[in-house]
């Protein structure tokens, strides 16, 4: 649009044509330009024509709020005081006389020149214009030099009226003359829409979200605005860490108000009209499409094309060959939501019995399959349900919304009661991996009410486990609470009733008693079933989180006996719960052996466990990236362990980077239902408040969290949590917290002797009791483990607190920086100093400490938490943010935060 805008100001003909298909900005443009006229003291004047004939004096201008983006323009009539308005029409005879149209000309060409030199007239949709006028304005643009007088129109194209029968010619005249500089307002691309979507949301899209919005406007920037408008109403736009999340299947079935565009049809009668509605549903079916619509309106084909081909001059609809497509998506969208339901299943009936026949094709598997979702029963209802449980399977995650419109209408369809208790089920289940634990819950309590009978057992175990996560995920403790007290009639048999319970247990922390249900089931749980899938998950799981290994590790090395390991689904289930076991132990090596073993990748993992072993990698961007599209999602697919683990890992990640606000907006989220190992989240949240320089209150939250987690008999993440109290206690100088520190890390490993809980406990012991030798050996058990984010941590507490050499910070120093750990390399840098090591760039350095205070600032800390973060006082933070604003030029939190988002921060 800039490029466009700046083309304008520097022609030099006296007529510049602004071409471009409806909605791309044509007036927007001459709104943009009138303000910049006007802010160099040129005089505007401007005329609008209609499509009613009418030719009307008018003023563009944006509306008086602040915008953003491309906000459309507003029109309103010339303002009083100013120079007399130019008129080129309509002038009776202009169009027969060229006499009477010269005359004309010169009169506008007077009033113009009223204005003073630089005076500009625009001219909007000139595609409506009258042939008088059309006749004025060629003579018109002869007499104006494009620099004293000049005039920029718009035309929009395709063009029908007076404009498309007699301006070709009068432009051509033009032309030749060398008196038009044309200029074509194209759609947004996919780039500049970003950009586009960036303006009006105030954060960055995600690729999903413009991916979405380019497909159904074709970038034309109404389509986009009006696009956007109907995302936000249906609550399918989701903002997490400044970032903009598409999350269809939130998507309402409330229709769209029709657009502008769209309406312009409707105007045209109700023959087109209807033509119109049918074509929304028929056009993808290509040739056929024209012969279906006029056999269900009843009229024929030839009648069906001349109407299309009004829709066409309209610019509703486009013609290739004999097929025919919508302009814009959208529209074809909103057309079909407008029909009744009648109407619609009328329409799609059609159209199946024409794919099903083979007098019709359709390639867009995505609008067959939602034409059987409209069918319904007008047509086979078995063909058309066996089609959508197959479209809906295949769907996958990326596919929830439409999977779960079409499991909906497979639903109704369903033959018999067995049928539609398991469609049920079904539905429930894509429900709950789609987020939506409120509809998955109404909808599973349906089937164990009134279709239990109709199910296998092993269903029937599969509904009881939908229902408790779904009571975990809305966060009901006192349901799930009164299911894992036996205090809920379960059905099923006794072994399946006491997996329930076990899952139940495990859900609200429990861990002791989960244990013990799913031991006391295994006698009555059959090899093949599901039932001793979760069963020996919840074992395997529940030992370790109790710091008792033995059976999670025998279970690893007896994959090959693994419960139903032969089905795809199963298998993976469970190399992704053993992923997790080992990732919360910090075991990342161990967890890429496994995938390796199993020969298959991180992308066949969970999301949880993805973005926990990004963090453990370094990978700190990616663990972000994927923590917050869960938050967006709403969804915790998997044991919920791995999700907690995800935030934990997680927020740690963001503290060191300085991003204090995001990470406590993941632990709100993590809290948001009923998290499964809730203390590790407590001990997160004492992360954020060391970094908001509060020790003792983050001291005070470990001792709480630790001593909580022992009452419920976990060990699992204390061992981080313990050397995290122990380094808080040495710079509290309190020695008897230091102590009981260092016992109870030695304690942890004995418990369970992961290679992260050796390497902290020598930690510990290094730092309370000055041992060198366990200071070697954490760092070369840390080296070993190849985890950046660990080692470079230890390191710099080590020196700080006299057990190793400060030399080694230099080392810590590079290895944050690849993290991008602005917050720990800050903290190093002081430390370096400290110790006389030369801090490496002095410019890089200068820069990092900006972009940090940048970071704070943007986050939304105040001038109070950013001084307490950075172990200043107030007034320093005050001058320096103020220093930061007047070099860099922007002018609040709110501009520097979206700079940030939108990765253009320049320092």
């Amino acid at each position: 649009m800039e490029n466009i805008l700046d083309a304008v100001l520097e022609a030099e003909k006296p007529l510049v044509l602004l071409t471009g298909l409806a909605g791309t900005g044509r007036t927007n443009l001459l709104a943009r330009l009138t303000e910049r006229y006007e802010a160099d003291r040129r005089h505007v004047s401007a005329m609008r024509f209609t499509s009613s004939g009418d030719v009307t004096p008018a003023r563009f201008a944006f509306p008086s709020e602040n915008r953003r983006g491309d906000a459309a323009a507003r029109l309103r009539g010339p303002v009083s005081g100013e120079p007399a308005w130019a008129t080129i029409g309509p002038v009776a005879g202009a169009a027969e006389e060229p006499a009477v149209a010269l005359r004309a000309a010169h009169a506008a060409a007077a009033a113009l020149r009223r204005g003073g030199d630089g005076t500009v007239l625009l001219l909007d949709d000139l595609q409506w214009i009258d042939r008088d006028s059309l006749a004025v304005l060629e003579a018109l643009v002869p007499i104006l030099d494009g620099r004293r007088l000049s005039c920029v129109g718009s035309l929009r194209v395709p063009a029908d009226g007076s404009a498309a029968r007699y301006g070709s010619e009068a432009l051509a005249r033009l032309r030749r003359e060398n008196l038009v500089h044309t200029l074509r307002l194209r759609p947004l691309t996919e780039d500049l829409l970003a950009g586009e979507l960036r303006g009006m949301l105030g954060v960055a899209p995600e690729p999903a979200l413009v991916d979405h919005v380019h497909a159904v406007s074709r970038g034309v920037r109404s389509a986009v605005g009006e696009t956007m408008d109907a995302l936000r109403r249906r609550g399918a736009i989701r903002i997490v860490n400044r970032t903009a999340y598409f999350v269809p299947s939130t998507v309402s079935k409330d229709p769209l108000p029709l657009s502008e565009h769209v309406m312009a049809a409707r105007a045209l009668g109700p023959a087109a009209w209807e033509v119109a509605k049918a074509m929304a549903f028929l056009s993808p079916l290509g040739r056929a499409a024209p012969r279906l619509a006029g056999a269900v309106i009843g009229i024929s084909e030839e009648d069906v094309l001349d109407r299309l081909e009004t829709l066409r001059a309209k610019g509703v609809l486009h013609r290739a060959d004999a097929t025919w497509r919508f302009v814009l998506p959208l529209h074809a969208t909103t057309l079909a939501e407008s029909c009744g339901p009648y109407e619609r299943r009328t329409l799609a009936a059609a159209a199946v019995e024409a794919l099903w026949s083979g007098t019709a094709v359709c390639p867009d598997p995505e609008h067959r399959t939602n034409l059987l979702a409209e069918a319904s029963r007008a047509v086979d209802p078995g063909r058309a349900s066996e089609e959508l449980i197959r479209r809906a399977i295949e769907a996958g995650e990326d596919g929830a919304a439409s999977a779960l419109r079409w499991l909906n209408a497979a639903v109704e369809l369903a033959g018999d009661r067995a049928q539609r208790a398991k469609l049920l089920l079904l539905l429930a289940a894509t429900y709950q991996q789609s987020g939506d634990y409120e509809l998955s819950l109404r909808t599973v309590r349906l089937v164990l009410s009134d279709f239990a009978s109709e199910l296998p057992a092993e269903a029937v175990f599969e509904a009881h486990c939908l229902l408790v996560r779904g009571l975990s995920g809305l966060g009901s403790t006192e349901p799930l609470n009164d299911i894992a007290d036996g205090d809920h009639r379960l059905a099923g048999d006794s072994g399946s009733r006491a997996m329930i319970r076990a899952t139940a247990c495990a859900l609200l922390d429990r861990w002791p008693e989960a244990v013990r249900w799913a031991d006391a089931a295994t006698t009555a749980v059959h090899e093949g079933q599901p039932q001793a899938v979760v069963s020996r998950l919840l074992k395997a799981l529940g030992g370790l989180w109790q710091g008792q290994a033995e059976y999670f590790e025998r279970s690893l090395l007896e994959r090959q006996q693994w419960p139903l390991r032969a089905i795809a689904r199963y298998r993976v289930e469970q190399v992704d719960a053993h992923l997790t076991g080992l990732l919360l132990n910090g075991e990342l090596t161990r967890a890429e052996e496994l995938l390796a073993d199993e020969r298959l990748s991180w992308d066949d993992a969970g999301l949880a466990n993805r973005a926990t072993a990004a963090v453990l990698r370094g990978d700190f961007r990616t663990a972000t990236e994927l923590a917050c599209r869960s938050v967006a999602y709403r969804s915790a697919p998997g044991f919920a362990a791995a999700t907690t683990g995800m935030f934990n890992a997680t927020v740690s990640a963001l503290v060191c980077q300085g991003r204090l606000t995001t990470a406590r907006e993941l632990v709100t989220a993590a809290g948001e239902g009923t998290p499964v190992l809730a203390h590790l989240m407590a001990f997160t949240e004492a992360l954020i408040d060391r970094a908001l320089g509060e020790p003792r209150r983050a001291a005070d939250r470990l001792i709480t969290a630790l001593n909580a987690a022992e009452e419920r008999g976990l060990v699992i993440g204390c061992d981080v949590a313990c050397a995290e109290l122990a380094d808080l206690a040495l710079d509290l100088d309190a020695p008897e917290t230091a102590a009981n520190c260092l016992a109870e890390a030695e304690r942890l490993v004995r418990t369970l002797p992961t290679g992260r809980a050796t390497v902290l406990a020598s930690f510990v012991r290094a730092v309370v009791t000055k041992d060198a030798d366990a200071a070697t050996e954490c760092l070369r058990m840390a080296h070993e483990r190849g985890q950046p984010f660990e080692l470079s941590v230890l390191i710099a507490r080590l020196v700080k607190h006299g057990a190793a050499d400060p030399a080694l910070l230099s080392e810590a120093y590079e290895l944050m920086a690849g993290l991008g750990a602005l917050m720990h390399r800050a903290k190093t840098r002081t430390l370096m100093q400290k110790h006389g090591i030369v801090v490496p760039g002095r410019r890089n350095t200068v820069e990092e400490n900006e972009r940090l205070l940048a970071t704070l600032a943007a986050e939304g800390l105040s001038n109070k938490q950013i001084a307490a973060a950075l172990i200043t006082s107030e007034k320093s933070v005050e001058g320096r943010l103020s220093r930061l604003f007047t070099r860099s030029g922007y002018r609040s939190r709110i501009e520097l935060s979206t700079a940030i988002a939108n990765g253009e921060l320049h320092l």
